[in-house]
């Protein structure tokens, strides 16, 4: 009997439901948008905390112990699996070529590569899309959007929280009461140590670390939204334009 939860669909849903309501079809506003600073840093504090006291020791001990190929392969296998909001989201934002290259991505690293374990598309020329949920609303119009420090999760913004939810559900999607909760432990292990050198570099670097990551984070967002080629205005605007009117956006 499949005992999967059947909340993420639904939350995810509220969700699309809020912004789609909630969207500004005025101007491409992708600059950094925080007014709820206050919370953020607070929850930005809380999670480094238990970050750096829980999980980056497991993540160290876990990448000392785990060979390269290894680490890479699980990598791979999580990465197949969401590949398929990434192929679906790319036909959503209407560029059919996107959509069906991450479908080949699937089709091949799944047969061939031994269930995502190998990325044999990559070298075929069939790169990774990297769509989601967030950039199909924004090309869809919503463009702005309130940042939000989400506990343990990470930084995101009202607008690209819900592909957060459809990535973690995915895998039990598919596999239902076979996906154990540790195979998600596993992931969040696994990403976690792939990151350590680039948390480290952001911690010996930044004198706001919590700032860095907020402004980094829509700079990638804007980057991705324009498919590596944002407008050159835009991308080298300075960060921390606050100039927006609480009332007209979500």
């Amino acid at each position: 009997m499949n005992k999967t939860p059947k909340i993420w669909p639904t939350v995810g849903l509220v969700f699309c439901l809020a912004l789609s309501g909630c969207a500004t079809l005025e101007g491409e506003d992708y600059d950094t948008y925080d007014p709820w600073e206050g919370f953020n840093r607070t929850s930005y504090e809380v999670s480094d905390a238990v970050d750096r006291t829980v999980l980056v020791p497991v993540a160290r001990v876990y990448k000392k112990v785990t060979p390269d190929w290894l680490e890479s392969g699980i990598g791979n296998v999580f990465l197949n699996v969401r590949t398929i909001s990434s192929s679906a989201n790319g036909f959503l934002q209407g560029k059919p070529e996107s959509g069906f290259t991450d479908l080949g991505r699937i089709l091949i690293n799944t047969t061939v590569g031994i269930g995502g374990f190998f990325d044999v598309a990559t070298p075929w020329g069939l790169r990774f899309q990297n769509e989601d949920l967030g950039q199909t609303l924004a090309v869809w119009g919503v463009t702005k959007s309130r940042y939000i420090y989400v506990p343990f999760m990470g930084p995101t913004t009202l607008r690209d929280l819900p592909s957060n939810f459809i990535n973690s559900y995915i895998p039990r999607a598919l596999f239902g009461s076979d996906y154990h909760w540790s195979l998600s432990a596993l992931d969040v292990v696994n990403t976690r140590a792939q990151l350590l050198s680039a948390s480290a570099v952001r911690d010996a670097s930044a004198l706001d670390p919590y700032a860095f990551t907020r402004d980094a984070y829509f700079q990638r967002r804007k980057f991705l939204i324009y498919d590596g080629d944002p407008p050159i205005e835009d991308f080298f605007d300075d960060f921390g334009d606050d100039d927006f009117e609480d009332d007209e956006d979500f």
